[in-house]
Protein backbone atom coordinates (compact mmCIF):
# COMPACT_ATOMS: atom_id res chain seq x y z
CA UNK A 1 0.00 0.00 0.00
CA UNK A 2 0.83 3.75 -0.60
CA UNK A 3 0.00 7.17 1.01
CA UNK A 4 1.49 10.14 -1.00
CA UNK A 5 -0.29 12.87 1.19
CA UNK A 6 0.17 13.44 5.00
CA UNK A 7 1.48 16.30 6.75
CA UNK A 8 3.49 17.05 9.91
CA UNK A 9 3.81 19.62 12.37
CA UNK A 10 6.47 21.96 9.74
CA UNK A 11 2.57 22.81 8.39
CA UNK A 12 -0.90 21.71 9.92
CA UNK A 13 -0.51 18.52 11.21
CA UNK A 14 0.33 17.52 14.74
CA UNK A 15 2.94 14.67 13.92
CA UNK A 16 7.07 15.28 13.80
CA UNK A 17 8.78 13.50 11.16
CA UNK A 18 9.91 10.57 13.67
CA UNK A 19 6.52 9.79 14.72
CA UNK A 20 5.19 9.53 11.27
CA UNK A 21 8.06 7.21 9.90
CA UNK A 22 6.82 4.80 13.35
CA UNK A 23 3.29 5.27 11.89
CA UNK A 24 3.39 4.26 8.21
CA UNK A 25 5.75 1.47 9.04
CA UNK A 26 3.24 0.43 11.87
CA UNK A 27 0.89 0.41 8.53
CA UNK A 28 3.68 -1.49 6.42
CA UNK A 29 3.29 1.07 3.26
CA UNK A 30 6.12 0.66 0.67
CA UNK A 31 5.91 3.98 -0.59
CA UNK A 32 4.60 7.82 1.05
CA UNK A 33 5.45 11.23 0.35
CA UNK A 34 4.87 14.13 3.48
CA UNK A 35 2.92 17.16 1.40
CA UNK A 36 3.27 19.56 3.89
CA UNK A 37 1.68 23.10 2.82
CA UNK A 38 4.27 25.57 1.49
CA UNK A 39 6.94 23.74 3.04
CA UNK A 40 9.46 20.75 2.06
CA UNK A 41 11.34 21.71 5.55
CA UNK A 42 10.39 17.73 7.04
CA UNK A 43 12.60 16.52 4.46
CA UNK A 44 15.76 18.50 6.01
CA UNK A 45 14.64 17.58 9.35
CA UNK A 46 14.62 13.55 7.74
CA UNK A 47 18.46 14.34 6.81
CA UNK A 48 19.26 13.85 10.11
CA UNK A 49 17.44 10.78 10.65
CA UNK A 50 18.25 7.04 10.67
CA UNK A 51 15.38 6.52 8.26
CA UNK A 52 15.43 2.77 8.06
CA UNK A 53 15.76 1.89 11.64
CA UNK A 54 11.94 3.51 11.87
CA UNK A 55 10.77 3.00 8.10
CA UNK A 56 11.74 0.62 5.30
CA UNK A 57 10.05 1.82 2.97
CA UNK A 58 10.34 4.40 -0.29
CA UNK A 59 9.73 7.98 0.52
CA UNK A 60 8.93 10.88 -3.11
CA UNK A 61 9.40 14.10 -1.38
CA UNK A 62 6.45 15.85 -1.93
CA UNK A 63 5.33 19.17 -0.96
CA UNK A 64 1.25 20.53 -0.79
CA UNK A 65 1.40 24.34 -2.19
CA UNK A 66 -1.79 26.64 -2.33
CA UNK A 67 -3.28 28.74 -5.58
CA UNK A 68 -6.30 29.92 -6.72
CA UNK A 69 -8.29 28.89 -9.73
CA UNK A 70 -11.49 30.80 -10.79
CA UNK A 71 -10.62 33.04 -7.56
CA UNK A 72 -11.29 30.04 -5.33
CA UNK A 73 -8.36 28.85 -3.31
CA UNK A 74 -7.70 25.29 -4.22
CA UNK A 75 -4.33 23.19 -3.32
CA UNK A 76 -1.59 21.23 -5.80
CA UNK A 77 0.91 18.57 -4.66
CA UNK A 78 4.55 18.10 -6.27
CA UNK A 79 6.11 15.29 -6.33
CA UNK A 80 9.50 14.40 -6.60
CA UNK A 81 10.67 17.64 -5.86
CA UNK A 82 14.35 18.72 -4.99
CA UNK A 83 13.40 19.42 -1.16
CA UNK A 84 16.30 21.88 -1.20
CA UNK A 85 15.63 24.04 -3.98
CA UNK A 86 12.10 23.80 -2.89
CA UNK A 87 12.29 25.84 -0.04
CA UNK A 88 14.37 28.60 -1.18
CA UNK A 89 12.01 29.15 -4.67
CA UNK A 90 8.84 28.82 -1.91
CA UNK A 91 10.74 31.85 0.21
CA UNK A 92 9.91 34.41 -2.83
CA UNK A 93 6.06 33.62 -3.30
CA UNK A 94 4.54 32.47 0.06
CA UNK A 95 4.08 34.48 3.26
CA UNK A 96 5.01 32.73 6.36
CA UNK A 97 1.53 30.53 7.62
CA UNK A 98 1.37 32.93 10.80
CA UNK A 99 1.22 36.15 8.65
CA UNK A 100 -1.09 34.70 6.36
CA UNK A 101 -3.60 33.37 8.85
CA UNK A 102 -3.47 36.94 10.95
CA UNK A 103 -3.64 38.40 7.28
CA UNK A 104 -7.25 35.89 7.03
CA UNK A 105 -8.72 36.31 10.34
CA UNK A 106 -8.95 39.92 10.27
CA UNK A 107 -10.14 39.99 7.01
CA UNK A 108 -12.83 37.34 7.36
CA UNK A 109 -13.83 38.90 10.75
CA UNK A 110 -14.31 41.92 8.90
CA UNK A 111 -16.79 40.27 6.78
CA UNK A 112 -18.89 39.08 9.26
CA UNK A 113 -19.48 41.90 11.04
CA UNK A 114 -20.34 43.45 7.40
CA UNK A 115 -22.97 40.66 7.02
CA UNK A 116 -24.77 41.49 10.66
CA UNK A 117 -23.03 37.86 12.22
CA UNK A 118 -22.85 38.82 15.94
CA UNK A 119 -18.82 38.56 17.13
CA UNK A 120 -17.44 39.57 20.27
CA UNK A 121 -15.81 42.86 19.32
CA UNK A 122 -12.48 41.74 20.85
CA UNK A 123 -12.34 38.21 19.90
CA UNK A 124 -9.50 38.76 17.47
CA UNK A 125 -7.42 39.72 21.23
CA UNK A 126 -7.86 36.00 21.79
CA UNK A 127 -6.95 34.47 17.96
CA UNK A 128 -3.36 32.90 17.98
CA UNK A 129 -1.71 33.08 14.62
CA UNK A 130 -0.54 29.64 14.72
CA UNK A 131 -4.02 28.14 13.98
CA UNK A 132 -6.55 28.48 11.17
CA UNK A 133 -8.73 31.92 10.95
CA UNK A 134 -11.46 29.49 9.64
CA UNK A 135 -11.05 27.72 12.56
CA UNK A 136 -11.25 30.33 14.93
CA UNK A 137 -14.38 32.62 13.25
CA UNK A 138 -16.19 29.09 12.95
CA UNK A 139 -15.72 28.64 16.50
CA UNK A 140 -16.98 32.35 17.54
CA UNK A 141 -20.22 32.53 15.37
CA UNK A 142 -21.09 29.13 16.57
CA UNK A 143 -21.11 30.91 19.99
CA UNK A 144 -24.32 32.99 19.11
CA UNK A 145 -27.55 30.74 18.13
CA UNK A 146 -28.27 34.03 16.22
CA UNK A 147 -25.94 33.43 13.79
CA UNK A 148 -27.91 30.38 12.34
CA UNK A 149 -29.86 32.56 10.27
CA UNK A 150 -26.18 33.60 8.27
CA UNK A 151 -24.85 29.84 7.60
CA UNK A 152 -26.57 26.34 6.15
CA UNK A 153 -27.07 23.92 9.03
CA UNK A 154 -23.81 21.94 7.57
CA UNK A 155 -21.97 24.89 8.12
CA UNK A 156 -22.76 25.06 11.18
CA UNK A 157 -21.68 21.60 12.32
CA UNK A 158 -18.87 21.07 10.51
CA UNK A 159 -15.61 23.73 10.32
CA UNK A 160 -14.06 22.49 6.89
CA UNK A 161 -17.93 23.00 4.95
CA UNK A 162 -18.11 26.33 6.49
CA UNK A 163 -14.71 27.28 4.54
CA UNK A 164 -15.22 25.61 1.73
CA UNK A 165 -18.67 27.10 1.16
CA UNK A 166 -17.90 30.00 2.94
CA UNK A 167 -14.89 31.76 2.98
CA UNK A 168 -13.39 30.50 -0.14
CA UNK A 169 -16.48 30.47 -2.37
CA UNK A 170 -16.48 34.07 -4.26
CA UNK A 171 -20.07 33.66 -4.09
CA UNK A 172 -19.93 33.39 -0.77
CA UNK A 173 -21.40 36.28 1.91
CA UNK A 174 -17.84 35.81 3.86
CA UNK A 175 -15.29 35.14 1.31
CA UNK A 176 -11.57 35.91 1.83
CA UNK A 177 -10.03 38.22 -1.36
CA UNK A 178 -6.57 35.99 -1.06
CA UNK A 179 -4.89 37.42 -4.86
CA UNK A 180 -2.22 39.64 -2.64
CA UNK A 181 -0.59 36.50 -0.44
CA UNK A 182 -1.97 33.33 -2.51
CA UNK A 183 -0.43 32.74 -6.32
CA UNK A 184 -2.18 31.90 -9.36
CA UNK A 185 -1.99 28.37 -10.48
CA UNK A 186 0.81 28.15 -13.31
CA UNK A 187 3.03 30.54 -11.03
CA UNK A 188 2.79 27.91 -8.24
CA UNK A 189 2.86 25.02 -10.67
CA UNK A 190 6.19 26.24 -11.94
CA UNK A 191 7.72 26.05 -8.56
CA UNK A 192 7.31 22.53 -8.65
CA UNK A 193 8.35 22.06 -12.28
CA UNK A 194 11.80 24.72 -11.51
CA UNK A 195 12.29 22.13 -8.75
CA UNK A 196 12.31 19.20 -10.95
CA UNK A 197 8.86 17.68 -9.84
CA UNK A 198 5.25 16.24 -11.46
CA UNK A 199 2.08 18.67 -10.87
CA UNK A 200 -1.29 16.53 -9.60
CA UNK A 201 -4.28 17.98 -8.49
CA UNK A 202 -5.38 16.76 -4.55
CA UNK A 203 -9.00 16.19 -3.31
CA UNK A 204 -10.78 17.43 -6.28
CA UNK A 205 -14.39 16.95 -4.48
CA UNK A 206 -13.54 18.34 -1.60
CA UNK A 207 -14.26 21.86 -2.99
CA UNK A 208 -17.99 20.45 -3.14
CA UNK A 209 -20.43 22.22 -5.45
CA UNK A 210 -17.54 24.18 -7.80
CA UNK A 211 -15.39 20.87 -7.84
CA UNK A 212 -16.70 20.26 -11.70
CA UNK A 213 -15.94 23.65 -12.91
CA UNK A 214 -12.80 23.57 -11.25
CA UNK A 215 -11.58 20.55 -12.55
CA UNK A 216 -12.82 21.55 -16.18
CA UNK A 217 -10.99 24.87 -16.38
CA UNK A 218 -7.67 23.41 -15.06
CA UNK A 219 -7.87 20.32 -17.83
CA UNK A 220 -8.67 22.82 -20.21
CA UNK A 221 -6.62 25.45 -19.58
CA UNK A 222 -3.33 24.31 -17.43
CA UNK A 223 -0.82 21.53 -17.86
CA UNK A 224 -0.81 18.87 -14.89
CA UNK A 225 0.82 16.03 -14.65
CA UNK A 226 -1.70 13.61 -12.55
CA UNK A 227 -4.66 13.62 -10.43
CA UNK A 228 -5.14 12.41 -6.71
CA UNK A 229 -7.64 9.49 -7.48
CA UNK A 230 -7.75 7.74 -4.36
CA UNK A 231 -8.50 10.19 -1.47
CA UNK A 232 -10.06 9.83 2.11
CA UNK A 233 -13.13 11.08 1.25
CA UNK A 234 -13.91 10.20 -1.88
CA UNK A 235 -17.09 7.55 -3.19
CA UNK A 236 -16.06 4.72 -5.52
CA UNK A 237 -17.93 6.44 -8.40
CA UNK A 238 -15.58 9.72 -7.91
CA UNK A 239 -12.56 7.21 -7.98
CA UNK A 240 -13.81 5.80 -11.24
CA UNK A 241 -14.64 9.18 -12.32
CA UNK A 242 -11.01 10.74 -11.95
CA UNK A 243 -9.52 7.05 -13.17
CA UNK A 244 -11.44 7.42 -16.32
CA UNK A 245 -10.18 11.12 -16.91
CA UNK A 246 -6.40 10.01 -16.45
CA UNK A 247 -7.00 7.34 -18.62
CA UNK A 248 -8.56 9.51 -21.51
CA UNK A 249 -5.87 12.45 -20.80
CA UNK A 250 -2.76 10.13 -20.42
CA UNK A 251 -3.01 11.72 -16.82
CA UNK A 252 -0.81 9.84 -13.81
CA UNK A 253 -2.87 9.09 -10.65
CA UNK A 254 -1.73 9.14 -7.21
CA UNK A 255 -3.65 9.08 -3.77
CA UNK A 256 -3.48 9.66 -0.13
CA UNK A 257 -4.61 9.69 3.25
CA UNK A 258 -4.48 13.42 4.09
CA UNK A 259 -3.11 12.21 7.63
CA UNK A 260 -2.55 15.23 9.90
CA UNK A 261 -2.55 13.26 12.88
CA UNK A 262 -4.47 14.85 16.03
CA UNK A 263 -5.80 17.60 13.72
CA UNK A 264 -7.92 15.71 11.96
CA UNK A 265 -9.29 12.86 14.01
CA UNK A 266 -10.17 9.85 12.28
CA UNK A 267 -8.12 9.78 9.49
CA UNK A 268 -5.33 7.28 9.64
CA UNK A 269 -1.86 6.94 7.43
CA UNK A 270 -2.42 4.36 4.38
CA UNK A 271 -6.59 3.38 5.30
CA UNK A 272 -7.81 7.13 6.06
CA UNK A 273 -11.05 6.51 7.33
CA UNK A 274 -10.71 2.87 7.20
CA UNK A 275 -10.68 1.48 4.43
CA UNK A 276 -8.51 3.48 1.82
CA UNK A 277 -5.74 0.99 0.72
CA UNK A 278 -4.09 2.48 -2.06
CA UNK A 279 -2.17 -0.61 -4.03
CA UNK A 280 1.31 0.09 -5.17
CA UNK A 281 0.64 -0.41 -8.75
CA UNK A 282 -1.54 2.89 -9.48
CA UNK A 283 2.11 4.76 -9.51
CA UNK A 284 3.61 2.26 -11.82
CA UNK A 285 3.83 4.84 -14.98
CA UNK A 286 5.55 7.38 -12.93
CA UNK A 287 7.69 6.22 -9.95
CA UNK A 288 10.75 6.00 -12.30
CA UNK A 289 10.21 9.57 -13.13
CA UNK A 290 10.98 10.99 -9.82
CA UNK A 291 13.67 11.26 -7.74
CA UNK A 292 13.19 9.24 -4.21
CA UNK A 293 14.28 10.83 -0.55
CA UNK A 294 18.34 9.67 -0.13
Amino acid sequence: MIDLHMHTKYSDGSDSCIEILKRVQERNLDVISITDHNTALSYEELENIEIQDLYKGKIIPGIELNTKVLNIPIEILGYGIDYKKMNELVKNVYIPAEKRNRIEVERLYNKCIKAGIILEENCLERYDSNGFASKFIHSEIIKNEENRKFISNEAWNDVKVFYRAYMSNPEGILYVEMDDFVPDFNTAANLVREAGGLVFIPHIFEYRENSQKILNFILENYKIDGIECYYTTFSKEQTEKLLEICKKRNLYKSGGSDYHGRNKPGVDVGVGKGNLKIENTIIDDWKEKVKYFK
